[in-house]
């Protein structure tokens, strides 16, 4: 496909996630950076999609969203509907020979997954999935320390993730209280975010072993601990939590080696990272750094970047979302490989079906 051939899009679902990736989407085609055009969007709410439509501008509007999928104006599906309808849309965005962006989880099992997988390769389609965090600029950041600088060897890494529940009462009563829809709780739908984050840092989990806790009473874990081996000898924790206190969310990355740390801060409104070599003193780095580096990884030049795609890609309510579609849909144009794939998905899919079974079992899982 041509680099200047317009890439036609289509989204289902158009909840949080769903406006979140909507407003990314816009930035790009406003920003000029890429040939796109947002031709259609899909809900079963249909007072959401009718106001959404208008909002972003888009002429077709489903509430049905298998009429998005066969939609002949629409080349690529992105699907941020819930994670129990996935399989279907993905399936059928596959059959009709379009590409497809699916939001994580990507199924409710990791079997789940590498079906759609296959199924995305039956058809030759390329597919992306939703691990935002690969595309965070702290954590970017670090990756660009740990090549510049001896860090030395790996020693330790740990990620503290507490967050509100998702959803509120009334959100909660259409799919997240009925299991057959969200599939699991905060271990497949918030940890495999964290887990992606460490097996991307330090390579393969070999095994966990995981205590899972239902503080809630809603019959879905909402508290994880785990506890990880890499291949290279790592050990890897990490400690998930929703809660209900009015306190900002968190999510702290720890990062130890035999020469350095790195520890970086990402979401209570105090962004930064924080990384110390033997030998030298502590450095502080903030948002306008990491956006540069955030540029380099897209390949974007710095020099007299329009302010209309600056602010975006600083902010951190969509920066993530924005760089990862405009490095999916760069990739669908150049016909290079896309990354985070169904395929790279399945490796934390896997750690979280081990985790499950390492917490009812309690014992350790070793990853085959």
């Amino acid at each position: 496909m041509s680099s200047k051939a317009e890439l036609r899009l289509g989204l289902i679902g158009v909840g949080k996630s769903g406006r979140t990736h909507l407003a990314a989407l816009k930035s790009l085609k406003d920003a000029g950076f890429l040939n796109i055009k947002i031709n259609a969007i899909s809900d079963i709410d249909k007072d959401k999609l009718k106001n959404t439509a208008k909002e972003f501008n888009v002429p077709a509007a489903y509430d049905d969203p298998v009429a998005l999928i066969n939609d002949e104006n629409v080349d690529v599906v992105y699907i941020c509907a819930p994670i129990g309808t996935h399989a279907d849309m993905v399936k059928r965005t596959a059959q009709a020979n379009k590409a497809v962006y699916c939001e994580k989880p990507l199924a409710h099992s990791c079997p789940q997954v590498r079906e759609l997988n296959a199924v995305a390769m039956d058809s030759s389609v390329q597919t992306s999935a939703g691990f935002l965090l690969r595309y965070d600029p702290f954590l970017l950041y670090a990756k660009h320390l740990i090549n510049k600088h001896d860090f030395g060897k790996p020693l330790l890494a740990h990620i503290h993730d507490d967050q509100q529940f998702p959803l509120n009462e009334v959100d909660y009563a259409q799919w997240r209280g009925n299991m057959q829809l969200p599939g699991g709780g905060i271990l497949l739908h918030q940890s495999i975010q964290d887990i992606d984050v460490l097996n991307w840092f330090f390579g393969d989990i070999a095994s966990v072993y995981a205590q899972v806790g239902f503080h809630g009473e809603r019959g879905i874990e909402d508290q994880a601990s785990l506890m990880m081996m890499h291949e290279d000898g790592t050990t890897s924790t990490l400690d998930s939590l929703w809660h209900w206190l009015d306190r900002p969310e968190e999510r702290k990355v720890e990062l130890f080696f035999e020469n350095g740390f790195i520890g970086i801060t990402l979401e209570s409104g105090n962004t930064h990272l924080d990384y110390h070599l033997r030998g030298e003193g502590p450095i502080r780095v903030y948002s306008e750094n990491t956006t540069k580096i955030l540029l380099e990884h897209l390949n974007i030049p710095s020099n007299n970047l329009a302010l209309n795609i600056h602010d975006p890609l600083s902010d951190p309510r969509i920066n993530k979302h924005l760089a990862l579609s405009y490095s999916f849909l760069k990739s669908l144009l150049s016909g290079e490989s896309t990354s985070p794939n169904f395929l790279e998905a399945t490796s934390a899919h896997r750690i979280v079906d081990a985790a499950y079974e390492s917490a009812s079992t309690k014992t350790p899982i070793d990853i085959l």
